[in-house]
């Protein structure tokens, strides 16, 4: 495990000690979970009165939030969670534990393209034509089809498949079970009432630093590729159709559906179990809320919610008026047995 002084740390995160700068930090912890040596972080001010009580050698916390009333060790920064998040990765630099190397039970065709310092591990497959770029791990059973290709530094966990004629961008994260490239759900019934499947022909595109969870599915294209653009991270059990384009730095969220042919604008968040539906236009920045059912376009900036969707202060609205029913309908009832009696005496 690497040790850095606390000033060494400042210097790589722009930050400004408070304290000793020479104290050794070895490892990185919560405030209750810290031992001696390790750095913590408090991104709350409401959690600053913990600092004292941790263990911790020093703590990253932000500017302006109290730190100069502490005795402990600060490093301060203008947000402590990224710098956390980045402190994590030089005690745990990402893929430090693979060696270039091709596994023994690995199928590599003759005609791929394998970049340098390539990790290709046991039972890997690599399809004809497919391009491996540089710094590229390949784990365990996964599979590169024909003519795909992996950009530079991207990780392809075990058992992720990246299907023929799809393009992985640089530095990508593809995690286990994910499947680019599947066909598009196309189908047109003939004169007998038979389905017939749609030709899925085109690819699919992904941008540089994207990340794919596991167990999601993105098909490719009918005609034209599906693409997913830079920065782009999307959770587990994510479904997205043929031909969908979806922004740069836009999140999906874990179950989300979207339909085929809808376009997606950038620094979009589609919440949990979100479903878009098809041929639709949504705006760049929209936030769409948990298990919302999105069936017309939404212009940008827009916050929307609920079944169909439509802008949150509404489905808000409208959600605590469904609360409200079982009374009104009790009225209504009272109501309408006050009218009948007096019809009566008339």
């Amino acid at each position: 495990m690497p040790k850095y002084s606390l000033g060494e740390i400042a210097s790589r995160m722009n930050g400004e000690v408070q304290g000793d700068p020479d104290v050794m930090i070895t490892g990185v912890a919560g405030l209750e979970e810290a031992e001696e040596g390790d750095i913590s972080f408090v991104a709350n001010r409401r959690y600053h009165d913990r600092i004292a009580s941790t263990k911790a050698a020093a703590v990253i916390v932000g500017q302006g939030n109290g730190a100069a009333q502490s005795e402990k060790n600060c490093l301060i920064v203008p947000n402590p969670y990224l710098t956390f998040l980045l402190t994590v990765e030089l005690f745990h630099p990402q893929n430090s534990d693979f060696e270039p190397s091709v596994h023994p039970t690995a199928v590599v065709d003759p005609t791929a393209r394998i970049g340098e310092r390539v990790f290709i591990g046991a039972l890997v497959v690599v399809g004809a034509g497919a391009s491996i770029g540089d710094d590229v791990i390949l784990q365990a059973r996964s599979y590169v089809g024909e003519r795909a290709g992996i950009g530079d530094k991207s990780r392809v966990m075990p058992g992720a498949i990246v299907l023929h004629d799809v393009m992985v961008g640089k530095r990508c994260l593809l995690q286990s079970g994910c499947v680019l490239g599947g066909d598009g759900f196309g189908f047109v019934c003939d004169n007998k009432g038979v389905q017939q499947k749609i030709p899925q022909v085109a690819g699919l595109i992904i941008g540089d630093d994207v990340e794919i969870g596991a167990n999601s599915t993105i098909d490719r294209g009918t005609l034209s590729p599906t693409r997913i653009g830079s920065g782009v991270k999307c959770d587990n059990l994510v479904h997205i159709g043929h031909n969908v384009e979806i922004g740069e730095n836009t999140l999906v969220v874990a179950q989300v559906g979207v339909s085929g042919s809808t376009k997606v604008g950038s620094s979009v968040i589609m919440a949990g179990q979100a479903g878009i539906g098809g041929h639709l236009n949504i705006g760049d920045r929209v936030k769409i809320g948990a298990q919302a059912g999105v069936t017309k376009s939404v212009p940008a900036g827009l916050e929307i919610s609920g079944y169909p969707a439509r802008p949150h202060a509404e489905s808000l609205r409208a959600q605590a008026s469904v609360g409200k029913l079982p009374r009104l309908v009790r009225q209504f009832r009272e109501l309408l047995e006050r009218v009948k009696k007096l019809e009566d005496k008339l």
